[in-house]
């Protein structure tokens, strides 16, 4: 196994922002103080493989599981695989090139859980699913609350960055949003009653940003009819 040190010291340059800054060194002393070895390794490893990434709003991708993981833990979750998971929730998706191992290299040479990849591969999502795909995929998800939480914690923030959709785009995600997770969050926020506050307080943040993002869809529909009128 390649030896892999988690707690190497940090460089930051101007491409990192300041709330991404903020974030890995939040995760980093919560890790650190409650030494959540998973988490760690994680951290590191989810930085350094989503390197020279950005999202659609030019942010650095690793931005994206900072949040994921920082809000599970405001939350109360602090389960170590959890977290790990959450970190890495994207690498089989978007890192391919770098695990051509098809992720085994995160346990047999980076150390992590057989769990935690597992947790990854659960929520690891094909495009181009049909709505008989789509009910598989996150009923495979709903089996597992620890899948749960992150896929949940995942939509929140992914919706508040839904503006830079396009309109088709933005239409299906608020449908998937309706259709599959906000019921996936009701079922586990009844029947996984140690996680019951977090999937909560994640189906309300997801409802309400998913109907604002519903009116503004709205909106933007009528001024579009109204401009080509």
């Amino acid at each position: 196994m390649t030896e892999y040190s988690p707690m190497c010291q940090e460089q930051f340059d101007e491409k990192d922002t300041v709330q991404y800054i903020k974030s890995y060194m939040f995760i980093k002393g919560f890790a650190v103080g409650r030494d959540l070895k998973q988490t760690m390794i994680a951290l590191s490893l989810a930085r350094k493989l989503h390197d020279g990434q950005h999202r659609k709003d030019g942010t650095p991708y690793f931005s994206h599981p900072l949040k994921v993981c920082s809000t599970l833990i405001s939350y109360g979750i602090c389960d170590d695989v959890v977290l790990a998971a959450a970190l890495l929730h994207d690498v089989l998706e978007d890192c391919a090139d770098k695990l051509p191992g098809g992720g085994e290299e995160l346990v047999n040479q980076y150390g992590l859980n057989r769990e935690v990849l597992e947790i990854i591969e659960t929520l690891t999502k094909c495009s181009g699913l049909n709505d008989q795909q789509l009910a598989a995929y996150f009923q495979k998800i709903q089996a597992n609350p620890k899948a749960a939480l992150i896929k949940l914690s995942d939509r929140l923030h992914n919706s508040s960055t839904l503006y830079t959709f396009t309109v088709p785009k933005m239409r299906k995600y608020i449908r998937e949003t309706a259709v599959f997770l906000l019921p996936m969050a009701s079922y586990c926020k009844k029947y996984y009653p140690v996680y019951s506050n977090a999937f909560g307080i994640l189906k309300t943040g997801i409802e309400s940003m998913n109907h604002s993002m519903d009116v503004m869809l709205q909106k933007i529909e009528e001024l579009t009819s109204s401009a080509a009128q």
